[in-house]
């Protein structure tokens, strides 16, 4: 049902982008009240496994794709500007497909149980993840606009997104929200009863990359020309490194485990 109802959004998003207007700042009543049905599946499901849902493929997932959808609907909210929801939510929906997709298979193994610590561990990190996600959207965006520009080529993209300096903005906050969240990702790891062996497996490898990056991106915060061409060139470097993990989680779960 969820994967429907981000259906309709898209649908509803993709006609005010091909329309006269540019869609408000406003968020609809229709946005809110599926994240907040998406929360509650997911509060529930908490409360059946006792920790943050990530003991499967399909809690992970959807549980991506809603830290997804919350922190664009909070950068919407913060700037007022919705050109680039759409896209955002086109990520959101393919991983939202993905996760109802495992629901159809029978699982084999009985799901793990994790700890408190763990679990903040594991919500930071998919909220470190989501915001890289974002930043990338907003990074290539910012490029291919402004190619656009450079190339005179006053097209789709130029009618219907933000300014080049706004959504270079929203690709700076995403950033900050990525590095902080991974931060406490790797503060909360330190205390986890890992072995050497569990920090070398891929997708804790490409984490902790992503956070150097990321770390690195916020402490130029200011928007001059040559900082912002290489925030959204990383940006979209990390998007790849979320596109991996994505597919690790997919065959493998959270953390392989």
């Amino acid at each position: 049902m969820l994967t429907v109802l981000y259906g309709v959004i898209l649908a509803g998003e993709r006609r005010i982008l091909t329309g006269e207007h540019r869609g408000s700042g406003a968020i609809g009543n229709w946005i809110l009240g599926t994240t907040s049905l998406h929360l509650l599946a997911l509060v529930m499901r908490g409360v059946q496994v006792g920790a943050c849902p990530v003991a499967s493929q399909w809690d992970s997932l959807s549980l991506l794709a809603w830290c997804i959808a919350v922190l664009q609907i909070l950068l919407v909210k913060f700037s007022g500007d919705r050109s680039t929801l759409i896209y955002s939510f086109s990520l959101v929906f393919l991983l939202q497909i993905g996760s109802a997709s495992f629901t159809l298979r029978v699982s084999e193994t009985s799901e793990r149980i994790i700890d408190s610590l763990t679990s903040v561990h594991a919500f930071s990190a998919l909220i470190g993840v989501a915001g890289v996600a974002i930043a990338g959207i907003h990074g290539a965006l910012w490029m291919l606009l402004r190619n656009s520009i450079k190339n005179g080529r006053f097209g789709f993209l130029f009618k219907r997104l933000s300014s080049l300096e706004e959504i270079a903005r929203l690709n700076r906050i995403s950033t900050g929200i990525a590095a902080t969240a991974l931060t406490m990702t790797l503060l909360t790891s330190l205390f986890l009863n890992r072995t050497y062996s569990e920090f070398q497996q891929p997708d804790v490898v490409v984490t902790m990359i992503l956070w150097g990056i990321f770390g690195c991106l916020t402490l130029f915060p200011r928007s001059t020309g040559s900082v912002i061409a290489t925030r959204a060139w990383f940006s979209l470097l990390g998007f790849c490194g979320v596109v991996f993990i994505i597919g690790w989680i997919a065959l493998f779960g959270f953390h392989a485990q």
